[in-house]
């Protein structure tokens, strides 16, 4: 039996989806020049390198900082992995089946 998905979560779906969209959409060539280009074209190890730092600058926010900036690091963190995931070709459905297939495994 599944756990019921909190209504307010359930209503952030599309905003995931157009935000990977936006980020897939970044890689393309004719793409606007924007933040997420300019990663993109300096490799994936720039956008792992960034992703590193936002998620340094999370865990200093989790220890020290207010919610608002712990929660501010976060999205930070979020929007690398993103990106991070499409440079090589992935999404954030491909981890969520691993998870998914962790947590079965876990019940049996």
């Amino acid at each position: 039996m599944e756990t019921p998905i909190n209504p307010e979560i359930k209503k952030d779906f599309p905003f995931l989806k157009k935000l990977e969209e936006k980020i897939e959409h970044g890689k393309r060539p004719d793409a606007p020049e924007d933040k997420i280009k300019r990663y993109y074209q300096k490799g994936t190890s720039q956008i792992a390198k960034k992703m590193g730092e936002e998620s340094v600058e999370m865990v200093i926010a989790s220890e020290q900082g207010s919610d608002e900036n712990f929660l501010e690091e976060a999205a930070d963190v979020f929007f690398y992995y993103l990106m991070a995931l499409h440079a090589r070709g992935f999404g954030l459905r491909d981890v969520l089946k691993i998870l998914k297939k962790r947590l079965k495994k876990k019940k049996k």
